[in-house]
């Protein structure tokens, strides 16, 4: 009885460590979930210096060989680099093998918003609107970054408190009337004349319109400038 006892004994434990060694062998023959998550991560960090990303779930049953080499990451063609994409994760083995996986990749910039609330038409200026660092990936429709870029533009649609402005959401300042008086500028570098005129069109900030000199009663092509204010490059 007591030998029967031993050698059930030997049995199971030989049958365990068989278990156990099978086991391994299985762990290190297929390439597991986590050691792509860590290509990956490497791959983002090391492309996009931050660590404001979220790897996708990789399922733990994906049988794919284990790669004796590094492991090759890449952004698909066509993807973005931004938001919802993707990153292709490749063994080059003997037995290649390509994956791709899903990624969530966000991006603060300080973005020009609204500091209060803005009626249409009104013209943007410097304490209507504040630099908050967000997320862009979530942006739609585009975003400004400096105060430089709302110069002389007005509010299209009435805007909310801590609204993110957006080129669609703006419209040019028009600061020339057609048929106003006007002060026209020409000369060179050196020497500048001034002379009175008149619009012959509707002008905003860097256009080019015609315009009329009231003395010599010439018509000519000039450069907006600021209100009621052209330039002609002689």
């Amino acid at each position: 009885m007591k030998n029967d006892f031993l050698n059930f004994f030997t049995a199971l434990s030989l049958g365990s460590l068989l278990l156990l060694f099978a086991s391994a062998a299985q762990g290190s023959t297929y390439q597991t979930p986590a050691s792509i998550t860590q290509a990956i991560s490497v791959f983002l960090k090391n492309n996009l210096q931050t660590n404001d990303f979220t790897v996708g779930y990789i399922d733990k049953r994906l049988r794919l060989k284990a790669c004796t080499k590094e492991l090759h990451t890449r952004f698909p063609q066509y993807a973005e680099e931004i938001g919802r994409t993707s990153v292709e994760v490749s063994c080059i083995d003997r037995k290649p093998w390509k994956i791709i996986v899903s990624v969530y990749i966000q991006k603060y910039v300080n973005v020009l918003t609204a500091r209060h609330s803005l009626p249409s038409g009104s013209v943007i200026q410097p304490s209507d609107v504040k630099l908050t660092r967000l997320d862009i990936s979530r942006i739609r429709g585009g975003y400004f970054t400096d105060l430089s870029q709302t110069t002389n533009m007005v509010v299209r649609r009435a805007l909310k408190s801590g609204k993110v402005i957006s080129p669609n959401m703006l419209k040019p300042k028009r600061l020339i009337q057609r048929g106003d008086e006007i002060l026209i500028l020409a000369g060179t570098d050196n020497l500048t004349i001034r002379v009175k005129g008149k619009a012959l069109m509707n002008g905003f900030l860097g256009q080019r319109i015609k315009v009329k000199n009231i003395h010599s009663k010439r018509i000519f092509q000039a450069t907006v400038i600021s209100n009621g204010l052209v330039k002609v490059n002689m």
